[in-house]
């Protein structure tokens, strides 16, 4: 069996929600603790090319028709599409966070 590879890609949403977290645990934390956080959620991201169906579909998501799934890391939700082509990364959001209030749920 040959083991598919999906590109990803990252939705703006979800660029712009990375350095909103960069900058917050730059504030409260430090500008080290920032950049490892957003290293490894990045890495994270990136490396759901291989297996994406690994992880649980959205269960917020699921009057959606899409195939959206979500994996936690760093107590933040990476919510992710997989289409035929890629994966889309659709934005990063703690897990503190009402995902009813997200972009993608209305």
């Amino acid at each position: 069996m040959v083991k598919r590879y999906y590109k990803v890609i990252w939705d703006d949403e979800a660029k712009a929600s990375l350095r909103r977290i960069y900058n917050y645990i730059k504030k409260r934390e430090s500008k080290e603790q920032a950049a490892q956080v957003r290293s490894e959620i990045k890495k994270e991201g990136d490396s759901l090319g291989f297996i994406p169906h690994k992880y649980a579909s959205d269960p917020f998501m699921e009057k959606d028709l899409r195939d959206i799934h979500y994996r936690i890391i760093w107590s933040y939700r990476i919510i992710y599409e997989i289409t035929k082509e890629s994966i889309a990364i659709l934005d990063v959001i703690h897990t503190s966070q009402s995902p009813e209030n997200m972009r993608l749920v209305r």
